[in-house]
């Protein structure tokens, strides 16, 4: 019996089997003990830190701001690289070729080696991170685009030129259209090494964005969940990007409807003699996404860095700059501890330099 004549259900549990069985994992072996909870928290105590790190340190409007710098990092990526390389893959072919081996060099270098030089002559401001965000972008961007215009059916080439099509209108209405595929399978293939590339980022410098949290959390010790602030956002950054991957592929199949769909998932082979009919909202949906990321992303970006760290929940942060203190008050409790013969356990409480007590489960 093949996989597509099961229940709909069915395929779909034993989709989300995988999922569910890490997740069942992620509870049970830090609750029985064969994990430490302190450096693998259960996944429970992970989501009650996600709504807490929602209700009081805005982590909507922190998934906002990265979005909104990676979403302008691809369109600016596009609007370079896209005409440039139409250009040296249509009218000029012998550059695209001498300049191929230049192009696979700079679109090798390490982005996080560039990072301190972006810094160095930007600053630690939005303009940097965008730059990094374009730069990542670029390279696999004008690869494909070189690569779509040279690849089109040379069927379709022949028949617009059977017309009398001039160079121009062959350009316009029969490669660049042709090349669309390719674009986006440049932006999709690149866009979880974007979202990388921008939290390490954001965690070099900023006040807004997953990587600047990313940072706080590792300064945000919970006894005795003392990772659970940093395993909750890296939750969030997870499904972030496992997100705009399955958006980038919807927006794939929306815009290229012509194409037949296949899935190793579904278990379903690509049925060549039905053709998908575009949803008229779909154009005006991904419109008014992009439009409100773009919108509200900038909004957020603005009032997470006026707040300058004085946000709800400032209480709970902790110092990150002078630990002697602590390092000093632990030493004396063990040496305390060992004179006294004591068996009960004692535990260094982080405070920050206002003298807030952390949060506590």
């Amino acid at each position: 019996m093949k996989l597509k004549e099961y229940p709909v259900i069915f395929r779909m549990m034993l989709r989300l089997s995988g999922i569910f069985l890490v997740a069942v994992l992620w509870e049970l072996l830090p609750r029985i003990g064969i994990v430490n909870h302190t450096f693998l928290p259960p996944l429970s105590v992970v989501l009650q830190e996600v709504a807490h790190l929602i209700l009081t340190q805005h982590l909507l409007g922190h998934v906002l701001a990265t979005l909104w710098r990676l979403m302008v990092g691809i369109v600016l990526a596009v609007l370079l690289a896209v005409p440039l390389g139409a250009v040296l893959g249509y009218w000029l072919p012998g550059a695209a070729v001498a300049l191929n081996p230049l192009f696979r060099i700079l679109g090798q270098i390490n982005p996080f080696s560039l990072m301190t030089v972006f810094f160095l002559f930007l600053g630690v401001g939005e303009k940097a991170k965008l730059v990094v965000v374009t730069w990542v972008a670029f390279w696999p961007l004008i690869h494909h685009t070189i690569t779509g215009i040279q690849t089109v059916e040379p069927d379709l080439i022949k028949a617009a030129r059977s017309m009398g099509m001039s160079r121009g209108r062959l350009f316009l209405n029969v490669l660049l259209p042709g090349t669309v595929p390719a674009i986006l399978l440049g932006i999709r293939s690149s866009a979880v090494l974007l979202l990388a590339i921008l939290v390490a980022g954001e965690m070099l410098g900023g006040l807004a964005g997953l990587g600047w949290l990313l940072h706080w959390a590792g300064s945000y010790y919970v006894y005795p969940y003392a990772t659970a602030p940093i395993f909750a956002v890296g939750l969030c950054i997870s499904l972030v990007g496992v997100g705009l991957g399955v958006s980038l592929r919807q927006i794939e199949k929306g815009l290229l409807f012509w194409k037949p769909s296949a899935s190793i998932w579904n278990g379903k082979a690509p049925d060549k003699g039905k053709v998908r009919v575009p949803s008229r909202g779909f154009p005006v949906a991904v419109a008014a996404a992009m439009l409100g990321i773009f919108l509200i992303g900038s909004v957020e970006i603005s009032r997470l860095r006026h707040l300058n760290n004085s946000f709800a929940g400032e209480e709970d942060i902790p110092a990150i700059t002078d630990h002697s203190e602590h390092m000093q008050q632990e030493d004396a409790e063990r040496k305390s501890g060992s004179d006294s013969g004591s068996d009960h356990e004692k535990h260094s409480v982080h405070q920050n330099h206002s003298g807030h007590s952390p949060k506590t489960d």
